[in-house]
């Protein structure tokens, strides 16, 4: 007995191509982490360590990566979905683990939130489901909801800019009781939001909305996820001054930075070499990445292994992993997948290189 949580990491992350062909969304790093880990932490943090994982897409890499990750307390169950249940549906799937209030997160949204607050407004309300709420400027690619006296009254997915009436949306997290679980159908896909909320608003079950107090962003498109990274390292790293170090930083790397210029917020991991005469902006720059001299790198993320040859510049752009690019290049707001290799003086603007051939003057 005891409260469990269950995270949904199933998607194909189709906004994030060409990045999810290669790791699944759940996995993609955030500041040293992987975004599910950012779950997982809360969950442990609040003294939870029974944690079920739905998946489907790429579910053997998810597996390993979770595995690598989880703390040594936690028990983690995998269900890998052959086909897809929904929301609800996949919910529905493990429901035989499940005798008592449980926690549903979705493994590939970035949300460190404080759990223990969230429980405790669940059962301080006695709700039978509780939904977390976040605040965004934009939700028209989200579910919104209106709250009056702690209550959800009424929802509606993805609204148009004339049918928006509040800012508040579902930040996918649910605290449940094992008895509505009876709502949720077998064999059929089933979703929260389209399908459960509705019936349950029918019924006259109340929902009670808490306004989630942490952070929350969906990590949808690849100047999310550098966004995520930059707001994590500001979150959890340490502020440093110097003449030529300034602003937050997760620095893990053991090689003084001399004759090298840091802007935060940056995380900077194991093993990363940098040239003299570099600059690094709002980064991050993952393991046994090979930086040269006077290569220029802001607002953006480079993946293990990568090299960036003397004199290039990577502007709010992804590297994924052991990405090659040559000297003089420029890469801008772009994504380049793993394995390829840009020669020497190329040019690379707004495009997704998905392609395992050496790349010239693009």
């Amino acid at each position: 007995m005891g409260v469990k949580a269950i995270l949904m990491a199933g998607g194909k992350g189709t906004r994030l191509r060409p990045i999810t062909y290669s790791i699944p969304k759940p996995l993609v790093p955030i500041a040293g982490r992987p975004c599910i880990g950012y779950s997982l932490d809360a969950y442990r943090r609040a003294g939870i360590n029974d944690v079920i994982i739905t998946t489907g897409y790429k579910f053997e890499s998810l597996i390993t990566g979770v595995l690598e990750y989880k703390d040594m307390q936690q028990n983690i169950l995998f269900s890998v979905e052959k086909e897809p249940a929904g929301t609800a549906g996949g919910i529905k799937l493990v429901s035989r683990f499940i005798d008592d209030t449980f926690i549903v997160g979705s493994g590939d949204i970035l949300a460190d939130f404080d759990i223990k607050e969230i429980l405790e407004f669940h059962r301080k309300k006695r709700s039978k489901i509780t939904i977390v709420l976040s605040e965004v400027e934009d939700p028209s690619q989200m579910g919104i909801v209106e709250l009056k006296d702690g209550k959800i009254t009424k929802f509606l997915e993805k609204p148009s800019k004339d049918e928006i009436f509040s800012n508040q949306v579902n930040a996918g997290i649910y605290v449940i009781e094992p008895e509505i679980l009876n709502e949720i159908p077998e064999g059929v896909q089933f979703d929260f939001s389209k399908d459960l909320f509705p019936k349950l608003m029918r019924k006259g079950v109340e929902i009670f909305g808490y306004k989630g107090k942490g952070t929350w962003l969906d990590t949808g498109r690849p100047r999310d996820m550098i966004k995520a990274n930059q707001i994590m390292v500001e979150k959890y790293g340490k502020n440093i001054d110097t003449p030529n170090i300034k602003g937050t930083f997760i620095i893990k790397n053991a090689d003084e930075m001399k004759g090298i210029n840091l802007e935060g917020p940056t995380f900077i991991s194991e093993k990363v070499k940098i040239g003299e005469g570099s600059s690094i902006k709002g980064s991050a720059i993952y393991s046994n990445v090979e930086i040269g001299n006077n290569v220029e790198i802001e607002d953006s993320i480079i993946m293990d292994c990568s090299k960036v040859r003397s004199g290039s510049k990577v502007i709010k752009s992804v590297l994924m992993r052991n990405t090659s690019i040559g000297s003089d290049c420029i890469v801008q707001e772009s994504v380049i997948s793993p394995d390829l290799s840009l020669q020497n003086g190329s040019r690379v603007y707004n495009v997704a290189l998905s392609s395992d051939q050496t790349v010239n003057d693009t």
